[in-house]
């Protein structure tokens, strides 16, 4: 029996994987297409081996060609039969006792179809194709908006205290200008005094502790001159610090919209509850969209489904969705938001 998986990853490019049992089928398709699509997913897309996000936000191969990137293939290999080896038949692998003798056929079903279902088709049809409507892409998305946020956040805030002290240089940069003026004064002063005791013949020792005081003095200049040329650096760094921070923060935004050219807005956080769906945006500009929102139970895939029309303001922002059904807490369901046909944002709940 061969199993194979195949998923596309986006700009033309396909990642799949076969597995073939010999003498042996699986009984859970369901849980083995499961795995497999985790392992692409979460593991190899999140530790960038064989697939990755390139700068544009777009899935791509790591390399051109899988036979140069060997360690990342035994890599899998490791995992997939780690799963195989060590789960006490978490698939469910039962001996194949017979060999297909029908006609070269094939059959095309959903992705919903029970296992049991698949195993009665192998009985009638060489080649079964199971469709799935969920993508790499359902899960990711939205990690990489809440990202992209997080860092506009932080970059905020370093912006912020940047500009703090900034402001705390420039008052100490002003009370040394007056420190400089008042010291001038007083050099002023002392040589005043020095051009006045020179004509008198009986106060020379004073004569003498005024010169001292003025090479004091020009020393303390020289110094507070010294301390004036390093703090005046300092702010040059710090405004060219300023400057990149504020640069970063304006790539991370474009980045956001660029994400947003594929649909109206982006979502970047979600809550589920019993009767209401919430959710975070971040829209390039204000608009009015109809989104659809569904619900579908877990167990017996009943499916809540109802359309709503909202105003969404430039920016970012949250809006609350009322399910025309309370969800049954007993019971786990899939709530995905949906606009013009396309997954934007879900939740297991």
């Amino acid at each position: 029996m061969h199993y194979i998986y195949a998923e596309n990853i986006g700009n033309h490019n396909v990642i799949g994987m076969c597995l073939i049992f010999n003498k042996a089928y699986i009984k859970h398709v369901s849980k083995l297409f499961n795995f497999i699509r985790g392992l692409f997913e979460s593991t190899l897309l999140k530790q960038s081996k064989i697939i990755r996000y390139n700068t544009d936000g777009d899935i791509e191969f790591v390399s051109s060609n899988l036979s140069d990137d060997i360690k990342s293939i035994d890599y899998v290999k490791a995992l997939v039969n780690s799963k195989l080896d060590s789960h006490n038949n978490y698939f469910g692998v039962s001996e194949l006792n017979t060999t297909y003798n029908g006609l070269h056929n094939s059959e095309t079903i959903d992705g919903n179809t029970a296992n049991s279902e698949i195993i009665k088709l192998q009985q009638k049809f060489n080649k079964i194709t199971i469709e799935y409507d969920r993508g790499i892409e359902e899960d990711s998305t939205k990690k990489v908006i809440q990202g992209l946020q997080s860092e506009i956040l932080d970059l905020n805030q370093k912006i912020v205290s940047q500009e703090k002290i900034i402001s705390q240089l420039e008052k100490t940069k002003k009370q040394y200008k007056q420190v400089l003026f008042l010291i001038f004064i007083l050099s002023c002063a002392c040589i005043g005094l020095y051009f006045l005791y020179v004509n008198l013949n009986d106060t020379q020792n004073q004569l003498e502790i005024a010169n001292t005081t003025i090479s004091e003095k020009e020393s303390i200049i020289v110094g507070k001159n010294s301390a004036i040329s390093h703090l005046s650096d300092s702010v040059s760094n710090l405004k060219y610090n300023l400057n990149r921070e504020v640069k970063a923060k304006q790539k991370i935004e474009n980045s956001l919209k660029s994400i947003c050219k594929y649909t109206p807005f982006a979502v970047t956080g979600c809550e589920v509850y019993s009767n209401q769906f919430k959710f975070d945006y971040f829209c390039p500009e204000g608009k009015e969209v109809t989104v659809t929102l569904k619900a579908i139970n877990e167990s017996n895939h009943e499916i809540i489904s109802s359309s709503h029309s909202i105003t969404l303001y430039e920016g970012t922002g949250s809006k609350t969705l009322d399910f025309y059904k309370r969800l049954d807490m007993s019971h786990y369901y899939y709530v995905i938001l949906m606009y013009n046909g396309h997954i934007i944002a879900g939740r297991r709940w």
